[in-house]
């Protein structure tokens, strides 16, 4: 029974943990997450199965056999991630012990190395001043002096791989923990979501002033506990984030919308239009909405919508009208107003709070301090007696140069 586990064990270390252990398998699966990637913004992602085989004719069942039409919800996807994060924890793990195992009796591990370089009569005291001169710690150690300083530096690789693999958590739980809610809402009007929060759109275009397409909502976004976001721009790429909440333009509808206030009585309701409605309070007067209908303009290129609109004065039908989006109607006490037929779909995304608040930040703040130690604080070890000294650490190649060329020069009195 023993033997089998030390088998078991021994297999999973060959197979399993060497291959994990290793930052170049961490490599690859990012490499091939990233083409994954490259793959789903090629491929439109979530549509119905009528659009890949409209679009991809004869390729639509590869595509969503193999999961292309949702890469980021596909099990090799989520696999690779999952194999990805255990293959950075570890390593992670591992330059934590080994920076650990380094500082621990450093002064006797490197105490006991050979020398790498002999030392000529004089010349130890004149690495002992230089050593000291760049505060370095002198330490005993049998008849040898170890020179010491910036142990912590060891730490910042650690340090950087700690905050690669934070981030790429944060991926993870940006990509599959919020909660996500498609909502419509037209100009001047607001939506609740499932959290309290509201939105509110201010305006919606679809195009910019050259007449180019470009989809954008102004929003302003209300929290439940009561705090307001500035207005803010959306457009397809550029999402508003607010709290725990971003928003995004996701798409558009188009619907006809007629509000019917009366400003005696304070009474006021809006009508979203689904078929040819009358409004009216007492049967014989009021605004008969037949629909939405688009034209051209006259230079024949841009295309507009309008409600067509037929009034009701007593039992008395007027002849058909046009009236634009953003335009009023007044008989008698009512006002009736044409609003805005173009609508944006928001899509809108609440975050947990701690993907959204603080994972990010301590993220960004290890790879600073990392990049800080790395390249700032790097570890200076070496060792030296009477015949000779050697230089250790993990990046010894800066402080070897630096003693050859001290050691090189000649003293002040050999110059003379």
């Amino acid at each position: 029974m023993g033997n089998n586990l030390q088998k078991a064990w021994d297999w999973v270390r060959k197979w399993i943990l060497r291959p994990l252990l290793s930052m170049r398998t961490a490599n690859l699966l990012m490499a091939v997450l990233a083409l994954l990637c490259g793959v789903s913004s090629l491929i439109p992602q979530g549509e119905e199965a009528a659009f890949y085989a409209a679009n991809y004719p004869g390729k639509s069942a590869l595509i969503r056999g193999l999961y292309l039409d949702d890469v980021f919800h596909s099990w090799y996807f989520v696999a690779l991630m999952g194999l990805l994060c255990l293959s950075m924890l570890l390593c992670t793990g591992r330059m934590l012990v080994k920076a650990l195992r380094a500082g621990k009796n450093q002064v006797e591990w490197a105490a006991a190395l050979p020398n790498t370089r002999t030392l000529r009569p004089g010349e130890l005291e004149k690495l002992r001043r230089h050593m000291a001169a760049i505060r370095c710690r002198e330490t005993e150690a049998g008849e040898s002096l170890v020179f010491h300083k910036n142990g912590f530096g060891r730490f910042g690789s650690f340090l950087i791989h700690s905050a690669i693999l934070l981030v790429v958590l944060f991926g993870i739980g940006a990509l599959y923990l919020p909660q996500v809610q498609d909502v419509d809402c037209r100009v001047g009007e607001s939506v609740t979501l499932s959290d309290g929060t509201e939105i509110e759109v201010l305006s919606f275009r679809m195009q910019d002033e050259s007449g180019k397409l470009d989809y954008a909502s102004e929003i302003r976004i209300t929290l439940p506990d009561g705090q307001r976001s500035p207005v803010r721009e959306i457009k397809v790429n550029v999402p508003a984030s607010f709290g725990r909440v971003k928003v995004f333009q996701w798409t558009y509808g188009v619907g006809g919308a007629v509000s019917a206030s009366n400003p005696v009585t304070g009474e006021e309701d809006l009508f979203e239009l689904e078929e040819p409605v009358f409004l009216s309070e007492d049967g014989l007067t009021g605004v008969q909405v037949l629909g939405v209908y688009e034209a051209r303009a006259e230079d024949g290129q841009d295309s507009y919508l309008f409600y067509q609109v037929r009034i009701v004065s007593n039992g008395t039908v007027m002849p058909d009208m046009q009236v634009q989006p953003g335009e009023e109607i007044r008989l008698g006490d009512w006002v009736f107003r044409f609003h805005e037929p173009y609508y944006p779909g928001l899509r809108a995304k609440i975050m947990p709070i701690p993907v959204s608040n603080s994972l990010l930040e301590i993220a960004m703040l290890l790879l600073l301090a990392g990049l800080f130690l790395s390249f700032y604080l790097q570890p200076v070890l070496v060792k030296a007696d009477a015949e000779g000294y050697t230089v250790a650490g993990p990046r010894p190649e800066k402080m070897r140069l630096e003693l050859e060329k001290l050691l090189a020069e000649p003293e002040e009195g050999d110059k003379a």
